[in-house]
């Protein structure tokens, strides 16, 4: 029996006030004229945001067990600098440690075989996806035995299962209940597109940028063979900001968590959602 643990996270936007953040990070301070060690304090936000993903990572340990395991971070590992506000710094190397730090848990499980950062937007990643380009190298030179890389749009095979994957794609849908109408638009375009170039479409479509999760399956009938695919638009892994409330027109259910595909015997056997939903709406009584 082969099995192996994919592992999939998004938008975690180290460095804002919003994002995620690993308490034991450690930045340097010089402004006093010596070199001084500051660690990071969480606020409440971003230590729930912490317990979800240390949760997430120490329930995929226990669910891999002997299995390999390997990651990917769909993007915007850093928060940038165009949106200035809420920024829990300026420096574009304490967002790079901030971002490197996110990564650090994943190598306690002694499967760990490969991380994959996906190139996000320009505007949180520095351009041209220079956050996850750099905080790969900075893992690889920690983590040498792991398999590390930065990629803008990747299609890997994990056993028997074709894995398409990339930052930006289809949106949630603007209403509830045409949600996942889009993503299932989105798949039937590539597998359709895939199918007419006499390829295998992809079984697993994965897509982050949109901070909501959809999961969708569609199956296709083309020359006497049924193709079947899931999509799936990964959570995001920070709460939403005053830019984020205009562009996304106040949503109030916050969707935080880390998502596990268990593969087995060359299929998606199972697909499991670590993390949980907050109300961001403040309650008030007159």
């Amino acid at each position: 029996m082969k099995r192996s643990i994919l592992a999939v996270f998004s938008d975690p936007h180290g460095g804002h006030e919003l994002g995620l953040c690993n308490p034991e990070t450690v930045l340097e301070d010089d402004s006093s004229g010596e070199i001084v060690q500051k660690p990071i304090i969480l606020n409440a936000a971003q230590e729930r945001l912490w317990d979800i993903y240390a949760g997430a990572i120490g329930e995929i340990k226990i669910l891999a067990g002997k299995s390999d395991v390997y990651v990917k971070c769909l993007g915007d590992a850093t928060h940038g600098n165009k949106y200035i506000a809420e920024q829990l710094t300026t420096k574009m190397s304490d967002q790079l440690i901030i971002g490197e730090y996110l990564f650090y848990p994943w190598f306690q499980i002694p499967t760990l075989k490969a991380i994959r950062l996906t190139k996000g937007t320009d505007a949180h990643e520095y351009g041209e996806g220079s956050s996850s380009i750099i905080i790969s190298k900075m893992l690889k030179n920690k983590f040498p035995k792991v398999d590390v890389r930065a990629v803008y749009h990747g299609l890997a095979r994990l056993g028997g299962v074709f894995i398409d994957y990339s930052h930006h794609g289809p949106t949630s849908g603007i209403r509830r209940w045409l949600e996942g109408n889009e993503a299932r638009y989105y798949l039937r375009s590539i597998m359709m597109t895939e199918i007419e170039c006499g390829h295998i479409p992809p079984h697993l479509v994965l897509r982050g940028h949109v901070h909501s999760y959809v999961k969708e399956y569609l199956s296709i009938q083309a020359n006497g063979t049924e193709y079947e695919s899931w999509m799936v638009v990964v959570p995001s892994m920070d709460l939403i900001s005053g830019f984020a409330r205009k562009a996304a027109k106040s949503p109030y259910r916050i969707k935080n968590g880390v998502i596990a595909f268990e593969m087995l015997n060359d299929r998606i056997y199972d697909i499991h959602f670590f993390g949980n939903t907050l109300d961001v709406r403040t309650v008030e009584e007159f």
